[in-house]
């Protein structure tokens, strides 16, 4: 029996490994060296898994389906798996690194295995079609190239991060073999706003809590690192709203920032400061909690002098002070684009799948893993945590 498996990622990876225990296995891939996405995640660190993997971290068209792949038990044999291939781990913060801190050599680890197996690798190949005879599946690559086998699985990644070959050509494919493609939206990304002091701020970073609503109805809220930049918001929690704001974008969406998300009354606060400090200025009481460049925003759009003190503020002053720095409104005008976010929101339905193997529902024989599918995950290893267990899956059920 022939097994191939299209995209030598994460998820095809780990797939194609676990295919070879019952089956010959080719890989092909489409650039000049497996798992090249691999090398950016976590910032070059290759955070690949989280210690609280469970649904409510994953956005999907099919939950119900979700749950029957994001187990209890899938997810200790996956990450037993890992290990057993030589993925030593630590932690942070709940966050999974190789204890290497390095991507690197997590990509390496997996490479290895693929050589020791003995499983075939096909560089260069780009897939341009794939049809289905006598029980047997064709594929055609590199446009007049064709290859035949027993089973497929396709593992081809998304439209996220083109720059590693990441452009989608498997979406009309899967569509012609009776597959629905969910509309695709940027997730994992920034977020771009129309205020007029953003180029003021670039460059800071600031704790914060982001509140994000469409057509004024709230949506979601995350506590986090916020880096302001000269278009917008960006950072993990950004990222984690960013899904919601690129599915939006034709209605209205705006997000609220507090900047002080540890204090829950404002006044008495500000009043504490000025006992604390009887003596500093408005400038001088906040020094040492926002950066400079953020407290003369602050102070312009509350319109007060940054010289002045706290006792010679009105009740309509410090009303607005606590606006500006507890409910900081941002319309949002767009979110970065394919090419720089981390994932996307969208993608083959997972209603198409059969959870328990991976196996397509419209054509036997054929198994869909990875962020092809229409799963994404916030910051901190769940993406990448979902395309090693649909691959493992894939390739545990299919022989």
């Amino acid at each position: 029996m022939k097994t191939i498996v299209v995209g030598g990622g994460a998820s095809g990876l780990i797939a194609a490994l676990k295919a070879r225990e019952n089956s010959e296995v080719i890989i092909l891939e489409k650039n000049d060296k497996l798992g090249k996405k691999l090398l950016l995640t976590g910032n070059g660190h290759c955070n690949y898994w989280n210690k609280e993997i469970d649904i409510t971290k994953y956005e999907s068209d099919s939950l119900e389906t979700l749950k029957s792949i994001i187990t209890e038990d899938n997810i200790n044999e996956v990450y037993k798996y890992l290990y057993s291939l030589g993925i030593y781990p630590r932690e942070k913060d709940g966050y999974i690194y190789p204890y290497s801190n390095q991507a690197y050599s997590f990509r390496e680890v997996l490479e290895q295995n693929i050589l020791k197996k003995g499983i075939k690798v096909i560089y260069n190949v780009k897939v341009t079609d794939v049809r289905k005879e006598n029980d047997k599946f064709i594929i055609t690559y590199n446009d007049t190239e064709t290859i035949t086998c027993d089973k497929l699985i396709i593992s081809a990644g998304s439209v996220s991060y083109s720059k590693t070959g990441s452009t989608g050509d498997l979406y009309p494919i899967l569509e012609n073999l009776g597959h629905k493609l969910n509309p695709l939206y940027p997730a994992l990304t920034s977020l771009k706003c129309d205020a007029d002091f953003t180029k003021i701020w670039s460059g800071i970073r600031t704790d914060a809590k982001v509140s994000i609503y469409v057509n004024d109805k709230l949506k979601k809220e995350e506590v986090g690192e916020v880096q302001l930049t000269d278009y917008g918001i960006s950072g993990v929690c950004v990222f984690n709203l960013s899904s919601i704001a690129s599915s939006h974008m034709d209605e209205k969406v705006k997000v609220v920032i507090n900047f002080l998300p540890n204090i829950t009354d404002f006044e008495d606060f500000l009043y504490q400061r000025s006992k604390d400090l009887p003596d500093a200025t408005m400038e001088e009481m906040f020094e040492s909690i926002f950066s400079y460049k953020l407290n003369d925003i602050f102070f312009h759009n509350a319109h007060i002098n940054s010289k002045a003190y706290y006792k010679s503020l009105t009740t309509s002053e410090i009303n607005n002070l606590k606006e500006v720095m507890t409910h900081l409104e941002l319309n949002i005008t767009g979110t970065g684009d394919f090419a720089k976010a981390q994932v996307c929101k969208g993608g083959i339905s997972l209603m198409d799948i059969n959870p328990f193997s991976m196996e397509s529902k419209k054509v036997s024989n054929l198994f869909i893993t990875g962020e092809i599918l229409d799963v994404n995950g916030i910051c901190g290893g769940y993406n990448l945590a979902f395309a090693f267990i649909t691959g493992y899956i894939a390739g545990d059920h299919h022989a």
